[in-house]
């Protein structure tokens, strides 16, 4: 029995084997190393709606993998923070690993995946900065269809598993753009589920908090001396509530984009104007709100000018300057963001 066993092992691998070195024109090894160190300091400290803070740290992100039959991939690695004057050698990790079909015009990714590349161009409502920095990894699944210059998905993030003492999370979205000569629409939205640990106690209630944004703009990229130039205006509506304590809550909002960019130098102006988003902020902060909570305002205007130092395939660094007009008040901002990629 055992010489039967040992022979259909042998004879697994070598089948195994033989498949293997068949395809092995069509496999090809990959890897990548991001390094992106970063230095935000926010002068916040009069803001009622705000954290006065200063996020300084870098990251590290490499990973390996294989590409087969050029439109599959499988990757694992791992993201790696230290935040400066720390003495930790890591503060924070967090795996990669994840499939990837890529054949235009359909992506689809599963697993834990990078989530810079993929949800970057959401507005800040939705995200703030400090996501990507300290949040890298999605963990679900992204399906999307896209071309040059118009695409869809539809994406789950799992960010919470269910326990004792930690609530079960996730969003559900879906964003898209859809660009025809110097006209485009484009549209952002979730939905996060922030439900209840194991074994609840009774003051504990499920929170729902969807918000979506659609507009509409102009895009001259290519039609003028400028590097970019970009407007866009359109509805922000944000609907949520505390299961069992609230019905639904509506809040709707005009927001409106500029980009200015010449060569190196830019400028991007975001202006909000309606009712205050994230009614629970007080009870609950960024366990149930990811976006930047200046969106607490009735009026909010953001400039960002900044001037990239270097822009090439595998290093960019922009130095920033950001203005935040709100609450009868100017804020500052001062942030230094470098990135580093490289690989095959």
């Amino acid at each position: 029995m055992k010489k039967i066993s040992l022979t259909f092992v042998a004879l697994i691998i070598g089948t195994c084997s033989s498949v293997l070195v068949s395809q092995s024109s069509k496999i090809k090894p990959e890897w990548q190393v991001e390094l992106s160190p970063f230095f935000d300091n926010t002068e916040f400290a009069r803001s009622r709606v705000q954290h006065d803070q200063t996020m300084a740290a870098v990251r590290l992100s490499p990973e390996i993998g294989l590409s087969f039959d050029t439109v599959h991939r499988v990757r694992v690695g791992i993201s790696l923070l230290q935040e400066f004057g720390s003495t930790q050698a890591v503060d924070n990790y967090t795996p990669i690993a994840y499939y990837e079909y890529n054949k235009a015009p359909y992506r689809f990714l599963m697993g834990a995946f990078p989530r810079t590349e993929r949800l970057k161009e959401y507005p800040r409502a939705f995200f703030q900065d400090s996501v990507l920095w300290y949040r890298p990894v999605l963990t679900g699944f992204l399906w999307e269809v896209y071309n040059d210059l118009s695409y869809f998905n539809l994406w789950l993030d799992w960010t919470g598993r269910q326990t004792e003492t930690q609530r079960e999370a996730f969003f559900a979205g879906w964003s898209g753009r859809y660009q025809k000569n110097i006209f485009f629409a484009q549209l952002f939205g979730y939905m996060f589920h922030y439900a209840k640990t194991k074994n609840p106690p009774v003051d504990q209630f499920i929170h729902d908090n969807g918000l979506a944004q659609l507009s509409v703009g102009l895009d001259f990229k290519g039609r003028t001396p400028l590097t970019e130039l970009k407007f866009s205006a359109g509805y922000l509506g944000g609907l949520e509530d505390n299961r069992g304590t609230t019905s639904w809550l509506r809040h709707d909002a005009f927001v409106a984009d500029l980009q200015l960019e010449y060569r190196r130098l830019g400028l991007q102006n975001s202006f909000y104007a309606g009712d205050p988003q994230m009614y629970f902020y007080p009870a609950e902060g960024n366990h149930l709100y990811w976006g930047d909570p200046f969106y607490r305002s009735d009026i909010y205007n953001r400039s960002d000018i900044y001037l990239k130092l270097i822009d090439s395939p595998r290093v960019k660094t922009k130095l920033q300057c950001s203005l935040h007009a709100t609450e009868d008040g100017l804020f500052f901002e001062q942030g230094l963001f470098v990135q580093v990629k490289i690989g095959n």
